[in-house]
């Protein structure tokens, strides 16, 4: 195992710490296993488990109301921390934002709530002695402002800062004793059994596929984890549950590059985990190199696609120049939830009209909402949030109990009327999320919870017939008319620049970092996207726009006969070729 961490590790100039359990067995595998390393949002699964003790002992109500205004939230790129209105929620609601998307406003008011001494006496009871957390995320960033002002600073002042030194750091401890907190929690000694089944289910929940799920894409894998990342630092904690075994894995990588997008660091998370989990049940792990292919041309797009088992249609418009690259881009596509940018488009012309309040808030029920991955259905109580939060739930992270809300507001019609202003003659949204959904049902005969793990031993055929996939049946597109629809957000031409300034600070704060993103990992360069995804349907649209003043929207869509639900190099895919469809329209292709 330490030969081959290495030589990952040195392909992204990084170190890494390393720690793995058998949780049936008892049998461990490291790698730096007991140095101290620095948690990040490693920390929150710590305020998790007190939390979640004192909801068992009834201390505290799981269903009790916080309302929390818009000033004094904690800074951070996701959930609460980036809501525009006040919004009324419950205390069991606030740890699944904490751990779903790791929100820091969340996060901090319920350890203002419990109080670090209180989670450091619990983490002493369960004998994790060397695990501390010594503050809020609010208390992380004003250190990290006192040592790097304004957040910036040559490399080696950035290193010496505080927050990023495990023996100074407020939140600190070691990957052996993360995977005993987290066996804990799986073999119900950290709470009651009941608590400890709802972390489960709340760490089931998390957003991100990028780092130790990549490492995981058998069919049937389950990842239940929590990222932390703090410049130098990207790390990810969890269990796999694989084949009846179940493995708590910590990966705590400290890369000598502080950029915040590193796709290759993350990768390696997955890889690591990989390379020691495997070790624990005696299987040999092949280290995968990413394919290339050598040049740009959109026949080799499509042939790099193929290679990896899929098919692509993509556009990429110059907003500058209006130079074109497509490979198929008149052809009709499943939006899947691309479908949300109109909606949200339709949504911010009728704010501006004065149609709709965007601070005008809903209660949205506990129960008999669509289902979604993420988001408002994973809630176990009733929320109440402004119809501008719901359109940032929509496109942030693609909640699709948001949309339907924002269309039942807005209106199919409203939305064809816009796209057939605009020219999309080819663009339609005749469904909403639940419509789409129901037809999955039907079609398979199955209540269908959008995931695709659902869909293990279904057989192809059968996914290949749906009408969710079906261009003529359903929400659709075509690669060229949704580059001409960002192109019209981003010149201030598809509505009031109002209206289209909205759209695009909502697509801005998208959280996905495995699709397009990927492609552009450079921290100047801004991505702002919304992906969509069906079974055998992987899709993202966006604009991408560079510090010299280039502006690209892009569109990529792909599909796949493989119905495996996590699939990491098809998701690459869509980075890889956007990236070469730009670099092409900025001529540094030949």
């Amino acid at each position: 195992m330490k030969q081959q961490a290495e030589q990952v590790l040195g392909a992204v100039g990084a170190r890494a710490w390393v720690h793995a359990v058998d949780l049936d067995s008892g049998k461990e595998a490291g790698y730096g296993e007991d140095g101290l390393v620095v948690l990040a949002g490693v920390f929150k699964i710590p305020v998790l488990v007190e939390l979640f003790r004192r909801f068992g002992d009834g201390r505290l109500d799981p269903g009790a109301r916080v309302d929390v205004p818009v000033e004094g939230r904690s800074a951070g790129p996701t959930g609460l921390s980036v809501m525009a209105d006040p919004i009324e929620i419950s205390l069991r609601d606030l740890a699944y934002w904490m751990m779903s998307v790791s929100d820091n406003a969340a996060t901090d008011i319920l350890v203002n709530l419990l109080g670090t001494e209180s989670i450091n006496a619990t983490l002493r009871e369960l004998g994790l002695t060397g695990t501390r957390v010594d503050g809020t995320c609010d208390d992380l960033y004003r250190m990290m402002e006192e040592d790097v002002p304004g957040g910036e600073g040559d490399p080696e002042t950035l290193r010496a800062a505080r927050a990023v030194d495990p023996e100074r750091a407020l939140q600190s401890g070691t990957p052996r004793e993360i995977t005993r907190l987290l066996a804990a929690i799986w073999n119900d000694e950290a709470a009651g059994p009941e608590q400890c089944a709802e972390m489960r289910r709340i760490l089931g929940l998390q957003a991100w596929p990028h780092r130790l799920r990549s490492g995981f894409t058998e069919p049937g894998a389950q990842v239940s984890a929590k990222t932390g990342t703090l410049r130098f630092w990207r790390n990810e904690v969890g269990v796999v549950e694989d084949g009846g075994r179940r493995y708590a894995v910590a990966v705590f990588v400290r890369s000598d590059d502080h950029e915040y997008r590193r796709p290759a660091a993350d990768a390696c998370v997955g890889t690591l985990g990989r390379l020691a989990v495997d070790h624990l049940r005696s299987a040999e792990t092949r280290l995968r190199t990413p394919a290339t292919a050598r040049a740009a041309t959109p026949e080799r797009i499509r042939d790099h696609a193929r290679s990896l088992g899929a098919g692509i249609w993509l556009h990429a418009r110059d907003l500058g120049s209006g130079r074109t690259v497509g490979v198929g881009e008149s052809t009709p596509v499943v939006t899947a939830s691309v479908l949300k940018v109109p909606v949200a488009l339709e949504l911010a012309r009728q704010c501006v009209s004065g149609e709709v309040d965007l601070t005008e808030r809903v209660v949205v029920p506990d129960e008999g909402t669509v289902p979604s991955p993420f988001g408002l259905a994973a809630h176990r109580d009733p929320v109440l949030v402004s119809y501008r939060d719901l359109a940032h739930l929509m496109m942030v992270i693609s909640d699709n109990v948001a949309t339907d809300l924002v269309i039942d507001r807005v209106g199919k019609d409203r939305v064809a009327a816009l796209l057939a202003g605009l020219g999309l003659t080819a663009t339609a949204v005749p469904q909403n999320c639940a419509e789409i959904l129901a037809g999955i049902d039907e079609d398979l005969g199955i209540s269908y919870i959008d995931d695709e793990r659902q869909l293990q031993g279904m057989p192809l055929e059968r996914l290949q017939a749906l009408r969710a996939l079906a261009p003529e049946q359903t929400c659709r597109t075509t690669p060229e008319e949704i580059t001409r629809l960002l192109a019209a957000i981003w010149r201030d031409e598809a509505a009031d620049p109002q209206a289209c300034a909205l759209v695009r600070g909502w697509m801005g704060d998208q959280i996905w970092p495995h699709r397009l993103t990927s492609g552009f990992p450079a921290d100047d360069i801004l991505v702002s996207g919304k992906t969509g995804t069906l079974p055998l349907v992987r899709n993202e649209v966006g604009v991408v726009e560079f510090p010299d003043g280039g502006r690209y929207a892009v569109g990529v869509f792909t599909r796949t006969d493989d119905p495996t639900p996590n699939a990491p190099h098809l998701d690459a895919l869509i980075g890889w070729a956007a990236a070469e469809a730009v670099a092409q329209l900025r001529g540094e292709r030949p």
